[in-house]
């Protein structure tokens, strides 16, 4: 038996609600269920509340130590099987069995039977108008029918079910949103260009007004991607409120909550980029009061899902009114509950936080507790998880050992950072200016600190003319950082009287 799996069953049982038990027990209280093995380990764990192989073994003479992971395994899928059908089936999932039904018996030759499958389906999705207009919009089916192979592509979709206009939309989606995962924002010129070419082939043909449901959320979420990489935030808080309003009118946000909630994030990340705290602030109380029923049957889910975005926005709001210890008390308040996610699956998620969390101690002047968990990012394991942040990560560790005075430390270790930069091609002019002005002044006089950090503020203001150098200070609000140093401010202060630093860049002097 692995630990594995004994993990999986008591994890399982304990966020079973008091009906979902009493259904099981109902049920396999009569033969000829109570006489199987799995019955009988599931009675046992429910009164001892805890595993131990011994025990059972002990306990029912009739199991066997080489049985015992199997039957753990059997009772897992056993549970599962129960809460299932214990559900209502949406109309996507419905649909989805039809299209399975389909496709299993079209692989196994049975083709006159396949056929009836998919007639069913075709009827199925024509009575019902939330599958008929909206058919599959969740990220998952995109997936299954644009990216798989062509022979997975056969399995879930009909011909004259998708087409190639529609197939063009999500394809063009998929490539922003992989993109957006991978490096949030375009980061030269020839970048944006390439963008945009590969967008406007897409939008030339299209007439909006004449697309079907289905169509408008893939051409919204395309659009939202796109304006998102391309830092017009505008225009990105445009489509991604245009997604809102079309699943709130056309119900969807009752057959699809997950996506739902993603929308709703897309929107309030424009919020942030933006500056607008307001807006922002109230968006964030609406996110929070939403409600989910828990008969949902996935309810655990779109908890973390809430819990996650509310955690972001909540210290993203902290950090754009520059209220640093009331994030980092609300992140302390969250801290038992964040640890419990999981890493390995949420590896992006908990990289972000992890440098936002950073972000709020470096403005609270607490540069070793900033270190603390720069280091958590920079030395993951899997960096798979949001790379970008592995480079601004290094430059604010670098920023905030200079606010430590740790200038030997500096000096020696800007070489490997330069050389990391350098190999992820990040070597843009924000970076090349902060790094010549750490290693300058690592061997500097503090008394001539200041002259330098006017410099930079100088050159920095020239760059952020730049647009495609303005990506960095999305990262790090270096401006902020040095005009409190210049005037003896804190940062908060700053921050609370204008706003993020990089905002008053793109204004006139």
């Amino acid at each position: 038996m692995n630990y594995k799996k004994e993990n999986d069953v008591l994890a399982l049982l304990s966020v079973l609600n008091k009906s979902q038990k009493l259904s099981l027990s109902r049920k396999w209280a009569k033969p000829p269920y109570c006489d199987y093995l799995y019955v009988k380990v599931y009675v046992k764990l429910t009164a001892t509340k805890h595993y131990d192989s011994g025990m059972l073994l002990l306990q029912i003479p009739s199991l066997k130590g080489p049985q015992l992971a199997n039957v753990l395994k059997e009772l897992h899928d056993k549970i599962l099987e129960q809460l299932r059908s214990s559900q209502t089936p949406t109309p996507f999932e419905e649909y989805r069995v039809l299209l399975k039904n389909y496709s299993i018996l079209k692989g196994l030759g049975l083709n006159d039977q396949a056929e009836k499958w998919k007639n069913k389906a075709l009827y199925f999705k024509a009575q019902n108008k939330i599958i008929n207009d909206a058919v599959l919009v969740d990220e998952e089916t995109y997936y299954y029918e644009t990216m798989s192979t062509p022979d997975m592509v056969s399995q879930f979709k009909f011909s004259s079910e998708v087409s190639p206009f529609t197939q063009s939309l999500m394809r063009e989606y998929l490539k922003l949103r992989e993109f957006y995962l991978k490096h949030r924002f375009s980061k030269d010129e020839l970048e944006y260009h390439t963008l945009e070419s590969s967008i406007n082939q897409v939008l030339s043909p299209i007439k909006y007004d004449v697309l079907s449901l289905y169509d408008k959320v893939v051409y919204c979420r395309m659009l939202y991607h796109y304006h998102y990489i391309q830092r017009d935030f505008v225009l990105g808080y445009k489509y991604a409120s245009t997604l809102i309003s079309l699943y709130e009118i056309n119900g969807l946000n009752t057959y699809y909550k997950e996506v739902y909630l993603k929308i709703l994030n897309y929107q309030m990340l424009c919020l942030f980029r933006l500056n607008a705290w307001n807006r922002y602030a109230n968006l964030l109380e609406k996110f929070k009061s939403l409600q989910f029923e828990p008969s949902l049957p996935d309810i655990n889910l779109l908890r973390e899902t809430h819990y996650k975005y509310v955690l972001t926005h909540a210290l993203n709001l902290c950090i754009i009114k520059g209220k640093f210890s009331n994030g980092l008390a609300l992140f302390v308040d969250s801290k038992k509950l964040f640890l419990t996610l999981d890493t390995k699956h949420n590896s992006g998620y908990v990289n972000s936080i992890y440098y936002k969390v950073a972000s709020l101690y470096f403005g609270n002047g607490q540069f070793k507790e900033c270190i603390f968990y720069l280091d958590k990012l920079i030395y993951q394991m899997d960096r798979s998880g949001r790379p970008d942040l592995q480079i601004f990560a290094r430059i604010l560790k670098l920023t905030s050992l200079f606010e430590l005075q740790e200038t030997e430390y500096i000096f020696e270790n800007i070489r490997s950072v330069y050389s990391f930069l350098a190999r992820n091609k990040q070597l843009n002019k924000f970076q090349i200016e902060i790094m010549h002005f750490l290693r300058v002044c690592a061997r500097l006089p503090s008394i001539s600190i200041r002259n330098e950090m006017e410099q930079l503020r100088d050159a920095l203001y020239v760059v952020a003319q730049d647009k495609f150098e303005q990506r960095p200070f999305f990262y790090f609000d270096v401006i902020s950082w040095l005009d409190s140093k210049l005037s003896h401010r804190s940062i908060s202060e700053l921050i609370s009287e204008r706003g993020l630093g990089h905002r008053i860049l793109y204004e006139s002097k």
